[in-house]
């Protein structure tokens, strides 16, 4: 199915005509569907627009739950912060203190990895490891932990930013052995309940109680024709990361306010202590530079944004899972925050539908200046190699006067993507695909004594140099 459509006079996104706006979005877009809501000024506003499953046809309305995807990091990291609030864990204590069992491949990583460090990306754990777990029973959360034991440190332990599911599993586990329950059940009883989303699921086998939507994904490398995948939901063993979990946005924004009002739930009943609040919104790490509009924290389960213009902060996160992509967004200055989910894999769906709300929510202007000068390839020669991941494998060439890159995707379902490189400053670079369009930023890092990057960082993931 193609929902490929002309908008005519498209609309400047307010609050006051939400609606209108997400009946044009999911055309300009080419999205099956989206749902949306905003908290501003104190009033909820809502809107949803388009189909859940172009197999039924059924239409999205503002009740139903759309896989969020890795916002559940942040959900995950509330759940050891809890642990936190009752003295039971400490962050900065060894993860094997509580884990016995918790095993990576570099032995001296594994005995010095903190509790912190899961939640702030710092760990250095190899992330993009997913096993499929499809026909297996039992605890798979526990059982993925168990098989983390061959991955490997991607950058010393402490010393960088990688972002990394796989250690948000180890926290996920780290709640069911705290808690004597599985992750699923904490998150009901600790999370879903307190907070009154009661549009919200964990375990995938309650989708069935909910009008419920069905990812979206290219049929083959037909960006403009969607298929549902084989499967409606990826492993049950990182679930923790974001692999099931569903809700409204409506309900998003119930857990975004307990945040905005120091961990307070909507009758005034204290679900996270204001200390573990603030301190999830401290920053743990700046991120490399990939903005010249401002700069990027991690936080705890969080991430941070600090705007120049206004000197306005942003804390949330986005999300991506089979077929699904996501982003909630919290202002705490001026008490706002929005959330958006959609039901198709087009990253640039989410990038745009992102920068229409921070403007009009925030008032933020997202336009990035563009590059003064194509780059200057005699000075950055060394740049070219090849850095790959277990995500991504990224080629960097000079092709005439041009640097390119080519961004093969080894776990998402996107196609391969061919982008020139223009220099921004230093070693960051803006990434245009082959219409012209602005998609990425990329920085190189870890400069050796004879200036050859060692890592690429690339959509928060670092891709170290293999040759």
């Amino acid at each position: 199915m193609s929902v490929t459509g002309q908008v005519a006079n498209p609309l400047v996104l307010s609050v006051e005509n939400l609606q209108a706006y997400a009946d044009q979005a999911i055309v300009k877009h080419n999205i099956p569907a989206m749902s949306v809501a905003v908290w501003k000024d104190g009033v909820l506003t809502q809107a949803a627009a388009g189909c859940l499953n172009i197999n039924t046809g059924v239409e999205a309305t503002t009740d139903a739950i759309f896989q969020i995807g890795s916002i559940t990091k942040v959900m995950t990291t509330c759940l050891v912060m809890q642990l936190v609030d009752e003295g039971r864990v400490n962050l900065d204590k060894p993860v094997v203190h509580y884990l016995r069992d918790f095993m990576i491949a570099d032995a001296e990583a594994t005995q010095s990895i903190t509790v912190r460090q899961l939640l702030n990306h710092t760990n250095g754990i190899a992330g993009d490891y997913f096993p499929d777990d499809e026909g297996h029973e039992g605890n798979l959360i526990a059982r993925f932990v168990d098989r983390c034991s061959f991955l490997p440190l991607v950058h010393p332990v402490g010393e960088m930013y990688s972002y990394s599911n796989a250690a948000f599993c180890v926290a996920g586990r780290l709640v069911e052995v705290m808690r004597g329950m599985s992750w699923f059940q904490a998150m009901s009883e600790y999370l879903f309940e307190p907070l009154g989303m009661a549009h919200s699921i964990a375990d995938p086998k309650e989708m069935i109680r909910f009008r419920t939507a069905m990812g979206h994904v290219y049929d083959g490398n037909n960006t403009d024709r969607w298929v549902l995948p084989e499967r409606a939901f990826l492993s049950l063993g990182q679930a923790p990361v974001g692999s099931t979990p569903a809700m409204s946005a409506e309900n998003l924004i119930r857990f975004a306010r307990a945040h905005l009002e120091g961990g307070l739930n909507q009758q005034g009943q204290s679900w996270l202590s204001p200390e573990s609040v603030k301190q999830m919104q401290v920053s743990q790490m700046e991120l490399p530079k990939t903005s010249l509009l401002g700069t990027k924290h991690a936080g705890l389960g969080w991430g941070m944004n600090t705007y120049q213009a206004g000197n306005i902060k942003t804390v949330g996160h986005g999300g991506g899972t089979h077929g699904f992509y996501s982003m909630l967004q919290v202002i705490p200055e001026q008490n706002a925050a929005f959330a958006i989910l959609t039901n198709g894999t087009r990253p640039s769906a989410i990038g745009g539908l992102t920068a229409d709300f921070l403007s009009a929510v925030g008032g933020l202007n997202l336009q990035e200046p563009e590059p003064a000068s194509t780059t200057a390839l005699a000075a950055l020669e060394k740049i070219t190699g090849e850095y790959e991941c277990l995500d991504t494998l990224i080629k960097v060439t000079s092709t005439g006067d041009k640097l390119m890159a080519n961004i093969l995707y080894k776990i998402d379902p996107l196609p391969p993507l061919d982008v020139e490189l223009r220099h921004v400053e230093d070693l960051s670079f803006a990434a245009y695909n082959s219409r012209g369009e602005r998609c990425l930023a990329i920085v190189f890092l870890k400069p050796n004594e004879s200036g050859v990057p060692q890592y690429v960082f690339n959509g928060g993931r670092l891709n170290p140099r293999i040759r």
